[in-house]
């Protein structure tokens, strides 16, 4: 990664307050790079900073509210990778015995967050 976006002057221009950039990053939603007193993000950072900009700005959530927002978000896009690859291996599998090792063996029934499995 390559951190060169100053934080606190990429805030000002996105209208977020640093405390709220602070909050993500020690919640560990976000990562910077401390250089002496400055902290410096990457393009990735930029974006997330961006979302949490829009959802505050726009619907007025708080930092906790967008730390939740953000979570689910990252979930519905882990489920929507899930879905696309059980789909491709419905559409490539010969036979459901085929496909069920074809599933078991991406890995993505494997647990994560101490959650229920598929």
């Amino acid at each position: 990664m390559d951190y060169f976006i100053n934080l606190t002057n990429f805030c000002d221009e996105i209208n977020l307050n640093k405390e709220s950039a602070m909050f993500f990053v020690y919640e560990g939603s976000i990562s910077v790079k401390k250089q002496e007193d400055e902290f410096f993000i990457d393009d990735e950072t930029a974006g997330t900073l961006r979302l949490i900009s829009e959802i505050q700005n726009e619907l007025g959530v708080n930092n906790e509210g967008v730390s939740i927002i953000l979570n689910l978000r990252r979930k519905i896009i882990d489920y929507q990778t899930k879905i696309k690859t059980i789909l491709e291996s419905i559409s490539k599998s010969e036979s459901i015995d085929k496909l069920i090792l074809a599933l078991k063996e991406t890995g993505m029934f494997e647990n994560e967050d101490n959650e229920e499995n598929i």
